[in-house]
């Protein structure tokens, strides 16, 4: 942002005015101030439900008034192998399809996650457009497959030159690590996905509730 003085000398106002105006935008959580930095526009945090929220990230954000977008890097068929074969509960070497997506909230990069499937449970999937639809949404509407519990873990990491770049952050910048796996009725294991958030403008909260036999 332009420093105080620079909005006195456009605005023709006293600087008692300005710094009036920028405690009040800092309260409200618009502005961030340091000591011997210019200020900076503080952009709303991505507030997700760790533990009891399926909802996916685009219905998430839509349901908070926020605007998501998605750039698609990649989305390709691939073989099962390691931490996602697992959680998967599949073979090596059966396939899978992998979706590699930026997904952006009112214009501003937010996260990075890539999202493994077995192709035996939706092979046209490879096919869809998610630049323009939820993943989720396409899961319900023609597959007629709906996520109905699941496994979370989330941890501080520091991004690599990589992703950093994608989020528009310097190398080493924090982030959040999430990593869930989504299961149906039955039981079965339909998604796998790995989720880097940024940790500048991401939260998540957890409720708990008391144990009723301890």
């Amino acid at each position: 942002m332009p420093s105080e003085q620079e909005i006195c000398e456009k605005l023709g106002v006293s600087r008692t005015v300005v710094r009036q105006a920028m405690a009040g935008l800092e309260r409200r959580g618009f502005i961030t101030k340091q000591s011997g930095k210019r200020s900076a526009i503080s952009y709303p945090k991505y507030n997700g439900s760790l533990m009891q929220n399926l909802r996916g990230f685009y219905e998430d954000a839509v349901s908070k008034g926020q605007k998501p977008t998605t750039r698609v890097l990649d989305l390709d068929v691939i073989d099962a192998k390691g931490d996602y074969a697992e959680a998967l509960a599949l073979n090596e070497g059966d396939r899978v399809i992998r979706l590699n997506r930026l997904r952006f909230l009112d214009g501003e990069p937010e996260v990075l996650v890539v999202t493994y499937i077995p192709e035996a449970r939706c092979p046209e999937l490879v096919r869809e457009d998610f630049t323009q639809q939820s993943l989720y949404g396409v899961l319900a509407e023609k597959y007629k497959l709906a996520i109905s519990r699941g496994h979370r873990t989330v941890e501080a990491i520091a991004l690599d030159r990589a992703d950093a770049k994608l989020l528009k952050l310097p190398p080493n910048s924090p982030a959040l690590l999430l990593k869930s796996i989504g299961l149906l009725e039955d039981g079965r294991p339909l998604e796998y996905f790995v989720a880097k958030h940024r940790g500048d403008r991401s939260k998540f909260h957890i409720d708990l509730v008391r144990d009723a036999n301890p």
